[in-house]
């Protein structure tokens, strides 16, 4: 513990923000292309080529994508804010994104359980799936020890009425 005082919890997280956002984004666009093969009837594409559990994953991918981006919106309103309400909203968004993902999760190790041809497209989908499940976790442990950390003096100042200009939680 001392080792994330040390090393200013803030600085911590900023990099994984950043690179879930990215994952997340990156996530959106995979997940959007197959979920509109699907649609247009191309389930049998070369990027694609999934089998019977691919469309329910990639739809639980485009909503944990989703949820994911504006979990790191509501991280970013709470670095902007700087408030301790902010920190909690930003610790509970971050938890249903994590849940989201972790269920995708969950249909992508179905998917790849069953026997068959997967596309490229879908494996880097499903890599994707699987590091966000990780990083994610990561994260919300991150801004849930700063919401813990404000009962045990590491988290944010008392006040919550007036912005505090010193470190508070894990957010940008």
């Amino acid at each position: 513990m001392a080792l994330l005082v040390a090393l200013e919890r803030r600085n911590v997280a900023t990099p994984l923000l950043l690179l879930n956002l990215v994952l997340y984004i990156f996530m959106l666009g995979f997940a959007s292309s197959a979920l509109d093969s699907f649609i247009d009837g191309q389930q049998y594409h070369p990027g694609l080529l999934g089998n019977d559990a691919t469309l329910h994953f990639v739809q639980f991918a485009v909503l944990a994508s989703v949820v994911g981006v504006a979990a790191k919106l509501a991280t970013a309103y709470h670095a902007r804010a700087w408030r301790r309400q902010g920190l909690a909203a930003a610790a509970a968004m971050g938890t249903v994104a994590w849940a989201a993902t972790a269920l995708a999760f969950g249909l992508a190790c179905k998917e790849m359980m069953s026997a068959g041809q997967r596309g490229l497209r879908l494996r880097a989908l499903e890599g994707l799936t699987a590091t966000l499940s990780f990083t994610q976790l990561l994260y919300v442990v991150m801004l849930h020890a700063a919401v813990a950390g404000g009962r045990h003096g590491l988290g944010c100042s008392a006040d919550d009425e007036q912005p505090s200009r010193a470190p508070c939680g894990l957010a940008v």
